[in-house]
């Protein structure tokens, strides 16, 4: 069978320049491309540097207009994304997430193969508020049981709760993420940095990624390292304001967005320990990334990350005190916290190669295009 010509749909666009899905795609998409198919990756102006590329690595990149309202951005652009999409030969639709989902479905009348991965469960973030959740139900619904021709989940617990919840099932395609060991020479010196003397959070500040519990906890454990958080929001919320504001009361510090060749990276390598809160499923990317830069990680005890992290981390809970006494076992033991490094770092070796998942994508696609 020859190359697949494939339309991605749903991310911020790439070169990556914001969060998980981005950098998704940009692994993802000229590894399909030198696996022989034809790969666009729809854009929004303002998310993928200042130049608008037409192409980034073999990837073809198209632009189309969005409300900048933080609401409709993504609703917005997914509809001028699909639109467009419809004068050009496409074979396959890879739609990540099911926000827009009810946009998807007259696709199904074009005899073009609709996959929809699912992400994790987006209507159970804190940010949305009764109506916003309301509709993100539905729209998950409309996406399992009217919009995809096949589904797509990045973590077996994901895939499981789509069983459990429609009797729906998905084809488990994961994330990936680089094996790092070196830090560079003076890498973190921007930051006044010291390796070993820090722990990291570098997440988007999000409420469901507990970083305002990962600050109260971090104080309350008395570690003489300081806490960095690397990450940044789209627009200002209450919540960011809080943050803040918690992190007047100790060693904290709030670098912003951080993103260019090597810096998040480097901030890895450095760090003594990589604190994780992420509790909405599935994969998370920067858990994927920490293991891949064996960090010792304190992870939250979600299905999610215990089906990532395995054995290979430590965990806690929102228990006041939890974090708190894994910070200070850390604090004491620093030959596990280097051997649960190693250890996490060869799980992505053996379960979480880009290159694999790159495979796993074209097999999966080419096989769902063959029974058109």
């Amino acid at each position: 069978m020859t190359g697949l010509r494939i339309a991605v749909i749903g991310s911020r666009g790439i070169p990556a320049g914001y969060g998980g899905f981005e950098t998704f795609a940009q692994e993802l998409c000229p590894r399909l491309v030198e696996l022989g198919n034809d790969v666009t990756v729809y854009c929004r102006k303002g998310y993928t540097g200042e130049d608008l590329l037409d192409e980034y690595k073999g990837v073809k990149l198209v632009y189309t207009p969005y409300l900048k309202r933080r609401e409709l951005e993504q609703l917005s652009h997914e509809f001028t994304c699909i639109v467009d999409s419809l004068r050009r030969p496409f074979d396959l639709y890879y739609f990540l997430g099911t926000r827009s989902a009810p946009m998807y479905v007259p696709l199904r009348a074009s005899r073009r193969v609709v996959v929809v991965n699912t992400d994790g469960l987006e209507w159970k973030r804190r940010k949305w508020n009764a109506l916003g959740r309301a509709y993100l139900r539905f729209a998950e619904w409309v996406a399992v049981r009217l919009a995809a021709d096949h589904l797509v989940s990045d973590a077996k617990a994901i895939r499981a709760y789509f069983q459990r919840t429609y009797r729906r099932d998905s084809r488990y395609l994961t994330n990936g993420a680089y094996v790092l060991s070196d830090l560079p020479d003076g890498m973190l010196d921007r930051w006044n940095l010291a390796p070993g003397g820090y722990y990291l959070v570098a997440c988007r500040i999000e409420p469901e990624n507990n970083i305002d519990r990962i600050v109260e906890e971090f104080i309350a454990s008395g570690s003489e390292r300081e806490l960095v958080i690397a990450g940044g929001m789209n627009y200002e919320t209450p919540y960011w304001v809080h943050l803040q504001d918690l992190g007047k009361h100790g060693r904290v510090r709030f670098l912003g967005p951080v993103y260019g060749p090597m810096l998040v990276e480097s901030l890895h390598l450095g760090c003594y320990g990589y604190l994780h809160g992420h509790e909405v499923g599935g994969t998370n990317p920067a858990l994927l990334k920490a293991m891949g830069c064996a960090n010792f990680t304190l992870a939250l005890a979600t299905e999610f990350n215990r089906e990532n992290l395995a054995d290979t981390g430590r965990y806690w809970t929102k228990a006041s005190g939890s974090l708190a006494e894994g910070i200070r076992w850390a604090e004491g033991h620093p030959d596990d916290v280097r051997e649960l490094g190693r250890t996490a770092q060869q799980r992505i070796r053996d379960h979480y190669t880009w290159d694999q998942v790159a495979r796993d994508h074209d097999s999966f696609f080419r096989e769902v295009a063959s029974r058109r």
